[in-house]
């Protein structure tokens, strides 16, 4: 059978979803995604084994009906998809969701509900890595001895994250930025960090869903049922300053 997952962005979305496309797969499913242009390459190197179909923004307009479900809903009649799941739980105020599971769940829990798959699928999410990519980060930054990495900021919200002095003696700051426009080439500086602070993001869902950085905080900007479920030891912060 061929299956359509709707959730054309972001990142962080499309991370926590990726286990859902692998379970189906399992099951011996294609998978065929619409997720924007700008991430395709990135996505389909980290999830080979999803057909990624990229939605050019130039042509459905920011933001737009035609950019979150027109277009995509198109791509996947055009290659004969058996069963479609538009996995938002909120989209521009349209009927495309189960009110009912959206109002009592978080978005992530949602997105499982929708289409059945057990939730704690979720953690087991397979990203094909590029080791070489990642130690050429690695290199670019110029680490030497023991670091830190931060992550301040995500789409249209940055936080100004103070840290004490001890740390800024004790550690490198390492801040993950535009340097590479992949997000998964910071895996191998991520997991060799010795403490991590970040916003409620795309590196925050990595980290979580693979499990990575002992020493982590994660910094709150949604309310509850905005912000998925983390689990795997962090300390928690309010980003409202």
């Amino acid at each position: 059978m061929k299956i359509g997952l709707i959730q054309t962005r972001g990142i962080g979305d499309i991370i926590i979803a990726a286990p859902i496309a692998h379970y189906f797969i399992g099951q011996g499913h294609e998978v065929f995604w619409p997720v924007e242009s700008r991430f395709h390459s990135s996505v389909q190197a980290a999830f080979p084994a999803i057909r990624f179909i990229p939605v050019y923004e130039e042509q459905t307009g920011y933001a737009t009906v035609e950019y979150f479900l027109n277009q995509p809903k198109a791509e996947l009649e055009q290659r004969g998809c058996d069963t479609m799941f538009c996995l938002y739980s909120h989209l521009l105020d349209l009927d495309v969701i189960d009110k009912q599971l959206a109002y009592s769940l978080k978005f992530d829990e949602y997105k499982y509900a929708l289409t059945g798959v057990p939730f704690d699928q979720k953690w087991q999410l397979s990203v094909t890595r590029n080791p070489a990519r990642e130690q050429a980060l690695f290199e670019s930054l110029a680490v030497h001895g023991r670091y830190l990495v931060i992550h301040d900021q995500g789409e249209g919200f940055k936080l100004d994250i103070q840290l004490p002095e001890d740390l800024l003696r004790d550690y490198q700051v390492i801040r993950i930025s535009a340097v590479t426009d992949n997000p998964f080439d910071w895996l191998g500086v991520i997991e060799r960090a010795g403490i991590l602070l970040c916003v409620d993001s795309c590196f925050a869902n990595l980290v979580e869903q693979l499990n990575l950085c002992s020493h982590k905080y994660l910094f709150l900007r949604s309310h509850t049922r905005g912000t998925p479920v983390f689990k795997n030891g962090w300390f928690f912060r309010s980003a409202i300053q």
